[in-house]
């Protein structure tokens, strides 16, 4: 089977729009559809661009397109049938080019009918900004084995990398990487005093949070290579009922990577799958109606199919194996996978007055590149070289307006004499008994200097050859 490409191109210099399909990756060649779309040269902002692709038994496939202006208005593109006819298939991946321009995002969805209208089309008034993230910073090659929720993949990521990753009171994902950190803040989001919000707060300055000398650990992968390996093949037949799911799961090692979902195609040849209207050797080949994906999942690669049809259709190949699947290996030049390495930053300041203090910090793998480490390195030498009071246990009145990372004045005249600036790096709230409490954990801005010792008088040396 021949691949056919349909592709919608934007060209902010020449003011167009053009649709594309055929048989070549990059469209340069293929038959296409131009429009011209003058207000690409004119206006700046965000903009939306959609396009809405359909597949018919016959093989031919017709697309419509919408450009939403970053004023607000736009328009809806109606090219009709693109290309010639082409066999019956269904969508095998999303590729996303980008030249000189920055991306927001991209949505894939599957729709049972295209949306009647422009403002539906674009979700006009539905929707608002739901993220705020800083630039990324922490390039990657390979994605690490990782098990879990898509939320525990971030929390990883925010872990490795010194970030914070938070959806607020008003649900908007908030991403803010470890510059924040960098430099101590001079105002206040908010003021905690004991007059109204504070109830209790326990205050700890430990030697054992100095960290002076700080190691990242990071693998090279700039050479790596994903060779395929062994084959997992699967020899059982098996029916999928209307809107069922069905899954085969393989073990896999740690050093293998993930792999793409397999292609329907019509024989069973590796990296393909084959589903037939009846479970006979004839039976005539089903596109387009099973979606199929592959996840990791404690271990495993589960290859999970979902019928979307409204007839049964069968999992069944040509020959005695029905699905095959080649697993991703990495490999240098050498023929093995990188070695570890470390970058490490230190102070010698800290160190004289409170000796070595070291911390091996491990990404697990989500640190690829000497520059990326050095920086984690840094940002955890700058962080942990004094130790910063901590102020644990702040139960104040909850107030929904305090946010993960957020600087707030702690002002105690009552019990512990307090007026300091403090970084809020935990929030619990709770409800007991009708109320609601929240405690704030809470990170220093300044230290308290380096110990001087003053005061203290040596004692004189002991003979040990007196006896009392």
């Amino acid at each position: 089977m021949t691949p056919v490409y349909t592709t919608l191109r934007a060209d902010f210099v020449k003011g167009e729009v053009t649709f594309y399909s055929g048989t070549s990756e990059t469209p340069t060649s293929n038959p296409s559809t131009t429009w011209s779309v003058p207000e690409l040269t004119k206006q700046f902002g965000r903009w939306h661009f959609g396009m809405w692709l359909k597949f018919s038994s016959a093989g031919v496939p017709t697309v419509e397109g919408t450009v939403q202006y970053p004023g607000g208005s736009g328009l809806i593109l109606l090219p009709g049938t693109i290309g010639s006819a082409v066999p019956a298939g269904s969508m095998g991946n999303v590729i996303l080019r980008i030249g000189g321009v920055r991306v927001e995002s991209l949505q894939v969805s599957q729709l049972a009918v295209k949306p009647p209208t422009y403002d539906e089309i674009t979700q006009n008034g539905a929707w608002k900004k739901t993220a705020t993230l800083d630039a990324p910073d922490i390039p990657m090659r390979v994605i690490p084995v990782i098990s879990g929720s898509a939320w525990q993949a971030i929390t990883s990521i925010a872990r490795a990398t010194l970030s914070t990753a938070e959806f607020d009171g008003d649900g908007i994902f908030k991403w803010r990487n470890r510059s924040r950190w960098a430099t101590a803040p001079t105002a206040a989001n908010l003021t905690v005093t004991s007059a109204r919000e504070l109830a209790s707060l326990t205050i700890t300055e430990e030697i054992d949070a100095c960290r002076n000398h700080c190691s990242v650990k990071w693998s090279n992968w700039a050479k790596v290579k994903a060779n395929k390996s062994t084959l997992k093949s699967a020899i059982n037949v098996a029916s999928i009922a209307p809107g069922g799911a069905y899954s085969i799961a393989w073990t896999i090692g740690d050093d293998e990577l993930d792999t793409p979902p397999p292609f329907t195609y019509t024989d069973a040849l590796p990296d393909c799958i084959r589903f037939v209207n009846a479970n006979t050797d004839t039976a005539t080949m089903v596109y387009g109606a099973v979606e199929v994906k592959t996840v990791r999942e404690n271990g495993s690669l589960v290859v999970t199919m979902r019928n979307r049809s409204a007839a049964t259709v069968w999992l069944r190949g040509k020959t005695t194996s029905q699905l095959s699947i080649s697993m991703l290996t990495p490999s240098i030049d050498s023929g093995v996978a990188p070695s570890d390495n470390w970058a490490a930053a230190w102070n010698t300041t800290s160190q004289q007055a409170y000796g070595v203090q070291e911390f091996e910090h491990d990404p697990q793998g989500w640190v690829q590149d000497s520059a990326s480490a050095t920086s984690v390195a840094v940002a955890l030498r700058t962080a942990g070289a004094y130790p910063f009071p901590l102020l644990g246990n702040v139960e104040i009145l909850a107030d929904p307006r305090i946010q993960l990372g957020d600087v707030v004045r702690l002002i105690d005249s009552t019990g512990a004499v307090l007026n300091t600036l403090a970084w809020v790096i935990g929030i619990r709230t709770a409800g007991e008994g009708g109320t609601v409490r929240q405690t704030l954990t809470l990170r220093a801005t300044a230290y308290n200097g380096i110990p001087v010792d003053a005061g203290l008088t040596p004692d004189p040396p002991v003979d040990p050859t007196v006896t009392a």
